[in-house]
């Protein structure tokens, strides 16, 4: 195929410069463009298509502030809770999912500003005192 390919090629190619391409061009050199064509072939046919969406890409940063200030002042609020409280009090709408997202991001939660130790903290600090009964009832003892 690629013999047939530069026949039909040299035929547009002037003369006087067939034997300056002729040397030019070795097999190495057409093994090295064949491997970089197969690589940006299947490059393009097995990324990612982004599609470019228009206009604003997510909330505003004065939105991303109140929600984290919010969840920062009411620890205990879920997403639907500040969701529900941005919309009742400036008549923002937002959905409990991007208030999520947004948590998720930028709310970091620390471990010093938690209400009482974790559970393994306090199942650690009370190994010593728990007890363990089993209740079982058995029909036929004998």
């Amino acid at each position: 195929m690629d013999r047939l390919f530069f026949a039909i090629f040299a035929h547009y190619i002037n003369p006087s410069r067939l034997a300056k391409s002729a040397i030019i061009i070795k097999p190495a050199t057409i093994l090295k463009f064949h491997k970089a064509f197969i690589k940006q072939k299947y490059k393009l046919l097995f990324s990612a298509k982004a599609k470019k969406r228009r206009g604003p890409r997510g909330p505003s940063k004065e939105l991303i502030n109140l929600i984290v200030e919010m969840k920062k002042r009411n620890l205990r609020y879920e997403c639907f809770r500040v969701a529900m409280q941005i919309k009742n009090d400036f008549s923002i709408e937002i959905n409990k999912d991007v208030v999520r997202r947004v948590l998720k991001n930028f709310f970091k939660k620390h471990p010093g500003n938690s209400e009482g130790p974790s559970w393994l903290s306090f199942l650690a600090n009370t190994k010593d005192s728990l007890w363990s009964v089993d209740f079982f009832r058995c029909e036929s003892i004998l």
